[in-house]
């Protein structure tokens, strides 16, 4: 029998660390101990730690369920490079890498393979899996699997099957966001043997929850990047948005960059290093960014438009302090965010009828006949398929997601990063190829001379770096290595960052067109309500921190630090925050802006009472638009 490995020892190799944090160590005890365990831990707290230690203490290998591909390729990377045997299988890659990847799994090449929910029921995997030495199943965003959650996908329900071909195997849930309804229903799903949620409180001590209903958010923002210092996230809901808004805070200033999906994979990863060396201020993006990167000491998380819940909201601002300093998450808001958040919500739900226009449009512009289609792939520009049938882009965007949650088709961002080869011949077989073929030696040695291991598993190359050694262009290389593809000498992926949509059933005609009643009305009631739910948290006079915990089922006390707790009359924060104006003066004068902006003092209105007071004790004056101590 093979000893198990002990998980701190794993630890201190892999990770460098000396001790587990949170429930971490009951966790991953429970996991060893062939229990079913939810894991509900806050963002940052280490979850992928949970199943990545057991999966090396036992003999076997651990398939993770993910539903966010960019997170399964930063772990793989991640994993790598610790020496540890990971790959990933989503839908952007064709069917032969799948079946290569999988041969490895089943041979114990691969420790911990990471797998999008949409693939778990195909034949192929299935055909693999049965065969496989299974030592954990892992569902990551195990939110995902209830409609009461805030991002339901019918997919994540296909996974409790897994469990009738392993069923000594046990199961580990993670997720940040569950309420206690939700907790419980993720345990149904899955077909839990027995009730074991292992929580830790959302309580975090250093984080500073601060909401502000603001007019002037620019003014605002200036503030807290000059005070707080360090470098910060800022949260938008549009694409657009992060372009107007980071050249809007250069104007003044700060060194700020935008993010969002449409932008090419280079721009990206360029932007992304720079905000993680710190070249950078400020990162604006859509709320996609943040995920999978361990970036431990941002200052500040600020929400310039409105999150759609109260979960979504505490992933996003939980990317803030990761270290254990102090750090703030600021929400700005009006009036004309709160009508724009229920409008959006109206919007992310068309009407059924609406639904089945873009879903034959989207069949006519691929020329796919009704009964034929299943498993046709496609390059998918949102926008020119929109200018086509003159459609409303957000709304074919909600439509799509609908769409794809129903299980009609899957839309895949970030396919490939890099460009892949994998040789398949055999080595002999190859020489005589390239004797009887001499036209294509030079970019066959090429690649066998610069790349180790592209015989036996998918590699990445350069085809520009080929093209050099070969004296060729970089374009007759990617037609020679097509062409070798087509001989059956290789395999090859080129780099693509063009989303891709895939339908994943024949066409359905319009009697037969469906979407299922119990997904698309009650989805649409929860998202309503959780919104509102929001709408409520922010405008609420209730300490931010307790809101929260209780939202999520846990007791709390008020945490005297966030916007509402400074703002009520707290004898010891008005002499505090006094004494550190009068500080900040005797160094300089300042404007009063810089004072009433800044959420290290607490609400505006609290502030500006404060130095009102000041002033009519004669501590400070006013003069040429600053405040200044009264010598």
């Amino acid at each position: 029998m093979v000893k198990e490995k002990d998980p701190k020892e794993i630890l201190k190799k892999y990770w460098g660390y000396d001790s587990f944090r949170f429930n971490q160590e009951a966790i991953i005890s429970s996991v060893l101990s062939k229990k079913d365990t939810l894991a509900l831990l806050p963002t940052g707290a280490g979850k992928s730690i949970c199943y990545q230690i057991p999966a090396l203490c036992k003999p076997g290998i651990t398939i993770v369920i993910s539903p966010l591909v960019a997170l399964m390729i930063d772990q793989e990377k991640s994993l790598k490079a610790k020496g540890i045997k990971a790959r990933i299988i989503y839908s952007g890659l064709s069917s032969q890498n799948i079946e290569i990847v999988l041969n490895n799994c089943l041979y114990g090449k691969v420790k911990i393979l990471y797998i999008s929910p949409e693939r778990i029921s195909s034949r192929l995997f299935i055909s693999y899996f049965e065969k496989m030495n299974v030592n954990l199943i892992a569902v990551d965003e195990a939110h995902c699997i209830s409609k009461w959650g805030y991002d339901f996908r019918p997919s994540f329900l296909n996974i409790a099957e897994l469990r009738k071909y392993h069923p000594q195997t046990p199961v580990i849930a993670l997720t940040a966001t569950a309420t206690k309804q939700v907790v419980e229903d993720i345990q149904d799903k899955l077909n839990f043997k027995e009730r074991n949620p292992i929580t830790s409180s959302f309580e975090r001590e250093n984080l500073n929850y601060m909401v502000f209903e603001e007019e002037d958010k620019i003014t605002r923002i200036k503030t807290i990047v000059e005070t707080i210092g360090g470098i910060g996230l800022i949260y938008v809901r549009s694409r657009r948005k992060t372009i107007e808004l980071s050249s809007i805070l250069k104007s003044v200033g700060i060194k700020a960059e935008a993010y969002h999906a449409g932008l090419t994979t280079a721009v990206r990863n360029y932007r992304q290093q720079n905000w993680i060396d710190e070249n950078i201020e400020v990162m604006v993006a859509t709320t996609a960014f943040g995920m999978g990167i361990d970036k431990q000491n941002v200052r500040y998380v600020i929400h310039y438009d409105l999150p759609e819940s109260i979960e979504a909201y505490v992933q996003e601002v939980g990317r803030a302090g990761r270290n254990g300093k102090k750090a703030y998450g600021t929400l700005l808001y009006n009036s004309k965010d709160i009508d724009s958040l229920r409008k959006t919500i109206a919007s992310n739900f068309p009407e059924k009828k609406y639904i089945l226009n873009i879903y034959n449009a989207l069949c006519n512009y691929y020329k796919i006949a009704t009964s034929t289609g299943q498993d046709s792939r496609f390059d998918f520009n949102i926008i020119a398929f929109s200018n086509t049938y003159n459609f409303d882009t957000y709304l074919v965007f909600s439509s799509v997601r609908i769409l794809q949650n129903s299980g009609l088709i899957e839309i895949v961002e970030d396919r490939h990063l890099f460009s892949k080869v994998l040789i398949i011949m055999e080595r002999d077989a190859l020489y005589e190829f390239m004797k009887d073929y001499p036209q294509y030696f030079q970019i066959l040695e090429a690649l066998r001379r610069t790349y180790s291991g592209l015989m036996t598993e998918f590699t990445i190359i350069d085809e520009k770096k080929i093209a050099k050694m070969c004296f060729e262009t970089e374009e007759n290389v990617i037609k020679s290595l097509k062409k070798l593809e087509k001989y059956n000498i290789l395999h090859y992926e080129p780099k693509s960052s063009q989303p891709q949509i895939i339908f994943t059933s024949n066409r359905l005609s319009n009697d037969n067109f469906e979407l299922s009643q119990d997904y698309y009305y009650q989805i649409k009631k929860n998202n309503i309500e959780k919104a509102e739910q929001f709408i409520s948290y922010i405008t609420s006079n209730t300490c931010r921190e307790k809101q929260i915990l209780n939202y999520f089922g846990f007791e709390a006390d008020i945490c005297r630090k966030c916007d509402v707790c400074l703002s009520k009359n707290n004898q010891k924060h008005m002499i505090e925050t006094q004494e550190a104006i009068l500080r900040e003066l005797k160094q300089s004068p300042k404007p009063i802006a810089y004072f009433a902006n800044n959420i290290e003092f607490g609400s505006k209105e609290v502030v500006v009472s404060l130095i009102r007071k000041l002033m009519d004790d004669n501590l400070i004056i006013l003069k040429e638009g600053v405040i200044c101590i009264n010598n």
